[in-house]
């Protein structure tokens, strides 16, 4: 049996159209956030090596210097904690707020993909009882017909369900997979500043 893609986008009807027009643009998002963490996550993982030897040897200005050579928000706050006010507590404030705009800007369109991973199966189910209801309705209005009029309009109404299934899962995915890495990257920052501010505080007590 050859599928047909227009009957089903016509048995869904604009239900069907909303859910596609979510899919392909929740895709979307989820690609351009993808190319984005991995950007911020190979700025990160280039970084860390010149960090850990600035820190071991207690060269503060080698952290400088990979800070300006390594562009990208990891280098942010790290400048932020290495270039701020002279009291510790006020530079972990500073790299603190360097490190929330930074994960802000990594989360951005996270809330969308929540969303449409929550709503999608519900509009897929009112899709599909608008056609459940259409399919009774022309079984009345057929005299004589039999259950398959009616078998035939609940398996087109169905295609929404589905449909709302298959957008929701990856949004989900998406959604748990992209908080789960901006939560590594600002923990594994947080422990990178606290150990260079220990070695800032060791600097001032010499």
């Amino acid at each position: 049996m050859r599928i047909n893609f227009r009957e089903i986008l016509t048995a869904g009807g604009p239900v069907l159209l909303l859910l596609v027009a979510l899919s392909v643009y929740s895709l979307a998002l989820i690609w351009e956030r993808w190319a984005s963490y991995k950007k911020t996550k190979r700025g990160l993982r280039s970084l860390i090596p010149h960090l850990r030897r600035g820190i071991s040897d207690g060269n503060l200005s080698e952290l400088m210097a990979a800070c300006r050579q390594n562009k990208g928000p990891a280098a942010d706050v790290v400048m932020a904690s290495l270039v701020g006010p002279s009291h510790k507590e006020d530079r972990k404030r500073s790299a603190e707020r360097a490190l929330e705009r930074e994960v802000a800007r990594l989360e951005k369109g996270l809330n969308v993909l929540g969303t449409v991973g929550g709503v999608a199966p519900f509009i897929g189910l009112f899709g599909t009882v608008l056609g459940v209801m259409r399919a009774f309705r022309d079984l009345a209005g057929a005299a004589g017909a039999g259950p398959g009029v009616v078998a035939i309009g609940i398996s087109e109404a169905l295609v929404t369900t589905a449909a709302g299934l298959f957008v929701a899962i990856p949004a989900v995915i998406g959604y748990n997979y992209f908080s789960a890495r901006s939560a590594e990257f600002a923990d594994e920052l947080r422990w990178l500043t606290d150990e260079i501010l220990d070695l800032l505080a060791q600097k001032a007590g010499t």
